[in-house]
Parts: C-alpha cells; sequence; structure tokens
C-alpha cells in the first residue's frame, strides 16, 4: 500500500470513530511542530495540498524552539556573500573524515547539491532569513575543516509578528536566557552587559533593553525579541507559510 492510500485508509478509519470524537480530512498529515516538520507541511502546502500540523503538546516548535537554530549548509549562499572562499572538495574531505565507514557519496552529493538550494528557497518563498554563523565547523583542524563559513542561524525576529500565535510559541530555555530575554547569536549583546558599570555606553544600551523586554513581558508575558531556533521556529511558522495548526 503506498503512503497516499495509507493516508486515505486511516482517515476514513477517522471518519468511522465513535460520537464525540473529531475528524480532519487532509491531503498531507504532519506529526510535530519542530522545524522538520514545519519545513514539510510549507513545501507541500505551497505545492497545492491540504496540510494539517498536529501537535501533542500546548506549544508548536518542538526542540527547534529550544536549539541554537544552526543549520551546517557547505556552499551556503551567506558564505559566497561575505567572500569567504570554500571548495566542494574540502567539504567532501572533512564529511569523509568525520563519517568514517559511514561514508556515502551518493547522500553527501544530494546534501551538498540541495543544502543551498534549500536555504535560497525557504528564504525567498518563507519569513525564514538566516545569517551567517560564528561557529567553525566542529573540528575544523582535520582535513577539509573550516574556521567559519559553513554554519549559518535563523535571523533575529520580532514574535509578535506571530499575532495571536505568539502565545502557542514554545517559549526558550530559561538557561539561555535572562529574566525570559535572548540575546543575539553574535553575543553584542551579552557584551554591553558584562561592561555595564564600566560603559555610559553599555549602561544606556542596558537600560533602555530592560525597559523594553518588561514591557514585552507586561503586554505579551514572554520576551518578544527572540533568536537562534526559537526565532526558526517562529519564522517558519509565520503566517502565510502555515495557516493551519491542530493541538
Amino acid at each position: 500500500m503506498n503512503g497516499a492510500a495509507l493516508l486515505t485508509d486511516n482517515l476514513e478509519k477517522v471518519h468511522a470513530m465513535p460520537n464525540g470524537q473529531r475528524a480532519h480530512t487532509c491531503d498531507v498529515l504532519v506529526i510535530g511542530s519542530g522545524a522538520g516538520g514545519l519545513s514539510t507541511a510549507i513545501v507541500a502546502k505551497k505545492g497545492g495540498l491540504d496540510v494539517l500540523v498536529i501537535e501533542k503538546e500546548e506549544f508548536f516548535g518542538g526542540t527547534t524552539a529550544f536549539s541554537g537554530g544552526v543549520l551546517w549548509i557547505p556552499g551556503n549562499p551567506h558564505a559566497r556573500e561575505a567572500g569567504i572562499v570554500d571548495t566542494r572538495e574540502a567539504a567532501v574531505t572533512y564529511l569523509r573524515n568525520e563519517t568514517g565507514n559511514y561514508f556515502s557519496e551518493k547522500a553527501i552529493d544530494a546534501f551538498l547539491d540541495e543544502g543551498p538550494r534549500m536555504l535560497e528557497y525557504f528564504e525567498r518563498e518563507t519569513e525564514a532569513k538566516f545569517v551567517l554563523s560564528g561557529y567553525p565547523d566542529y573540528h575544523p583542524d582535520v582535513a577539509g575543516g573550516a574556521a567559519i563559513g559553513r554554519s549559518v542561524t535563523a535571523a533575529p525576529f520580532d514574535a509578535r509578528q506571530l499575532g495571536i500565535e505568539i502565545r502557542r510559541l514554545r517559549p526558550p530555555l530559561s538557561t539561555i536566557t535572562f529574566i525570559g530575554m535572548m540575546f543575539n547569536s553574535s553575543n553584542e549583546d551579552l557584551k554591553h552587559f558584562f561592561r555595564v558599570t564600566r560603559s555610559l555606553k553599555s549602561a544606556v544600551y542596558v537600560a533602555q533593553r530592560l525597559v523594553s523586554h518588561f514591557k514585552d513581558l507586561v503586554l505579551y508575558r514572554r520576551g518578544v525579541q527572540i533568536t537562534s531556533g526559537n526565532a526558526l521556529a517562529a519564522r517558519l511558522a509565520k503566517p502565510p507559510s502555515i495557516s493551519k495548526f491542530h493541538f
């Protein structure tokens, strides 16, 4: 039985359930609302299919909303725009060293071909935007490794753009926030906080950030200037990319 037939069969069973149970019909059912689920839903929806995303938690975002939101994509367009020199051969060498006996030339070729195209697609078709990360490869000193250029992270995002859905965006981990405030991936925010008693400029900056953040807590019960994986989940979920959730 193919996937479409299996889905149709399952939906027919849902409709046959006892009264009181809710029944939903769709072309594609996506289970889970992390980056993988939302990306799948977006592509299917833009392909003309009726998509339903379901999530067992009260929030959407999955573990993506807790993560750093970093994507490792050799040959990405942001690195090229920044003038960072890298080669496909170097990336293949690095992956061969890192994967050892699990190296698959076919899989690696597909990843290196489609990774940059994937970034371009989501930046063109959705609210997902990325910025070049300062992170190196995990092992930049091995053959083919790179100190910078292969990692991108979600650009900062104002969660108020989600409208009423801001209430359903999973909050970030408290361990990576300060009273619910997230910091930019460039760490420029943190530098000001560390210099707050030694620099008038930093003191003013921190005061403005705190006032703005406390205002957001009063109005929205959470910080709204978000970064990392929280920003990635929010950007992927921002309408019209996804218009139908069920929890």
